[in-house]
């Protein structure tokens, strides 16, 4: 996240090309097809919870870009690229925390619907009411990871404390009956989860920010802060004449 100049946000917002687009959608698909690997991987040893994490997983993220592309076009009158690459994805994002809770296919389904909903606004609204202040979130950060990735810890926890199937992680354990955990304790620590995580964020990015205003390596004006040509070495172009005689 950076913070720029107004003026130079409003001429950058939204710049983007035909072949852009096309390489960020076709990035949008791998994401899609490839997002249980990323919530099941720490789950390498138990099928059973690997394919209820893939199956969440998946209608959570089937329902995120039913939503995510509605709200799209209710908000902006037609869908916006922006969203359609990264607001379909906020379902993952958000059932990351409650992929391997056995529970019923509507939660996922609710979960990653509202996910879409909420990603899509954030786009839509949130990062104009972010930008108006002089913050610019270059790479959505905050409306597909951020906004989401709170929603669904908070739904992870209201699940632990609704549900009375307490068979969470794995077919054969019940974690109520180990280390005397109870359904509100694992409440309490899911939100003081969502909270350490919270601040760790906010004040690594504050150091973050802090460092790279050291004056160590040469400063890049805030105009080429988003264009990348200045960083990479072109070959310049050797002319071709035409010597051949009529």
């Amino acid at each position: 996240m950076m913070f720029l100049k107004q003026w130079y946000q409003r001429r950058v917002r939204g710049q983007t090309s035909y072949v852009a687009d096309s390489f960020a959608l076709v990035g949008s698909i791998v994401l899609w097809m490839f997002w249980p690997s990323f919530n099941g991987s720490l789950l390498y040893d138990d099928a059973t919870v690997q394919q209820r994490v893939v199956v969440n997983t998946y209608l959570a993220i089937c329902a995120s870009c039913v939503t995510a592309l509605v709200t799209s076009h209710m908000v902006h009158g037609k869908l916006d690229i922006l969203e359609v690459q990264n607001a379909t994805l906020a379902g993952g994002v958000s059932i990351g925390m409650s992929c391997s809770y056995n529970v019923d296919p509507w939660v996922p389904v609710l979960i990653g619907g509202l996910a879409g909903i909420l990603s899509s606004v954030g786009y839509g609204k949130i990062a104009g009411c972010m930008e108006s202040v002089g913050a610019m979130d270059s790479a959505g950060a905050t409306q597909l990871h951020g906004i989401p990735g709170v929603f669904g810890a908070l739904a992870a926890a209201i699940v632990v404390v609704a549900t009375t199937n307490n068979q969470y992680f794995a077919a054969d354990t019940v974690w109520t009956e180990m280390d005397d955990n109870t359904n509100g304790k694992q409440f309490g620590m899911i939100i003081a989860s969502i909270i350490v995580t919270v601040a760790i964020s906010f004040i690594t990015g504050i150091l973050n920010g802090l460092l790279i205003r050291i004056p160590v390596c040469g400063t890049v004006p805030n105009k080429m802060l988003i264009d990348e040509m200045p960083f990479f070495e072109k070959e310049e172009e050797t002319p071709v004449y035409n010597t051949s005689i009529a």
